[in-house]
């Protein structure tokens, strides 16, 4: 399908006009007490009651939403690449999350970006995406759209929410125009995403693909997480996910299994958001309670 750019800049237009907030991770979900309580108990389980203090602690990358996130409980929130899988959702399609991910299978056309401008002089069209790369780190940190007169709206962080910017900020560095976007009256056709086959041994921006991938739909991806390094863990996980999917079981990921982890990927971005209870159980001796927590190790309970 193709999303008018009109229609795009309008749902990132309506998170800005509804003060929409930013929490790491997150697409577009109301941000609740209950949430919030999720974050600063794990904060709390991992680094102690000093976890605003702790220099661990702050490198935790659900620190800030943590550390900030009360500010945003009664609102909609959504990280940089959260807002435009929020976005997409809303019209039947899908994209990845992730800044990388977008630049690397999501955009038809790319480059750099200077003064706001493209390499050659050229003016960004309205709907484009604007990426902020840091080149020593070989990494996308953040993304936001161009939505025309100058300006971008983005998620900027816990700080700000969504926000707007100038295109010429200097962070903004590179460009992308997306691939399920009709940038004119005709539209573009959709070109299909190709991917090399990859397999144990691989490196690359591919492999961080792939795993980002994998981790999104729970496959274990072992003490290394996503490292774009094609290890034993990535080929283990790439076997359960074609044995789960009727697939030849190689651990290789080729054309078919790449086309059917995208589209598994596609799925889950289309299902709706897990909704959260509350619970209130009275009169509950010590037995019964041990007993549900280990029937519900996932749940978050408070005793009084």
């Amino acid at each position: 399908m193709s999303i008018g750019t009109d229609a795009l800049i309008g749902k990132f237009r309506l998170a800005l006009d509804n003060r929409w907030g930013y929490i790491w991770g997150t697409a577009g979900i109301l941000w609740t007490s209950a949430r919030q309580k999720q974050k600063v108990d794990y904060m709390v389980r991992t680094y102690g009651t000093n976890w605003k203090t702790n220099s661990e602690a702050k490198n935790d990358k659900y620190y800030w939403s943590t550390y900030r996130g009360d500010k945003w409980v009664g609102h909609y929130v959504a990280d940089c690449s959260g807002l435009f899988v929020w976005a997409y959702k809303e019209f039947g399609a899908a994209i990845a999350h992730g800044s990388n991910t977008i630049w690397n299978g999501y955009c038809r056309r790319k480059g750099k970006l200077k003064n706001g401008r493209k390499e050659d002089g050229t003016e960004l069209l309205p709907g484009t995406a604007v990426f902020v790369y840091k080149e020593e780190a070989n990494n996308r940190s953040h993304i936001g759209l161009y939505v025309g007169d100058g300006k971008v709206i983005e998620a900027a962080g816990t700080a700000d929410g969504v926000c707007q910017s100038d295109v010429t900020n200097k962070k903004w560095n590179e460009w992308g125009e997306l691939k399920a976007v009709d940038y004119s009256d005709s539209g573009f056709p959709d070109v299909p995403t190709w991917h090399p086959t990859i397999r144990r041994g691989s490196k690359g921006e591919d492999v961080t693909l792939l795993q980002q991938y994998l981790d999104r739909l729970g496959y274990d991806l072992g003490p290394s997480g996503i490292d774009g390094d094609y290890g034993r863990r990535t080929e283990q996980a790439v076997r359960e996910f074609q044995g789960d999917h009727g697939l030849g079981v190689d651990g290789v990921c080729g054309p078919m299994t790449w086309d059917t982890i995208e589209k598994a990927v596609q799925r889950l971005d289309s299902e709706p958001q897990e909704k959260l209870y509350t619970v209130t159980i009275h009169h509950l001796d010590k037995t019964r309670s041990d007993a549900l927590k280990a029937e519900y190790p996932d749940a978050v309970i408070t005793e009084e």
